[in-house]
């Protein structure tokens, strides 16, 4: 796990939206092929540059994608899942999500 952070990371996306990443998500994103720990800043990145797109079967997850030049092996893009949602005590407070992230070859 990253130790130099402060978890959790908040970061905003396009549209402002914040979106936490957990090191418990972190750790579970770190088990997808060719993920690392230097993949993290990749992630962060994706969140606030990617394309994003709404899941077909789940209104609230959506993925962003985002292409880099310097990803391991034969990947292009990295692929952030966020659910979207609210807290129970605040419908005010968002508690928007990473799922998972994981790298694609996309052409």
């Amino acid at each position: 796990m990253q130790r130099n952070h402060t978890w959790p990371i908040v970061v905003q996306d396009q549209k402002g939206r914040y979106i936490y990443l957990t090191s418990e998500r972190w750790d579970h994103a770190l088990d997808h092929p060719g993920m690392d720990e230097g993949i993290l800043e990749q992630l962060l990145e994706t969140i606030r540059k990617g394309s994003r797109k709404q899941d077909r079967y789940d209104s609230a997850k959506f993925k962003y994608i985002y292409r880099f030049e310097n990803l391991p092996l034969d990947y292009t893009h990295v692929v952030v899942v966020v659910k979207f949602g609210w807290q129970m005590e605040s419908p005010q407070t968002d508690s928007n999500f990473v799922l998972t992230a994981y790298l694609v070859e996309k052409w």
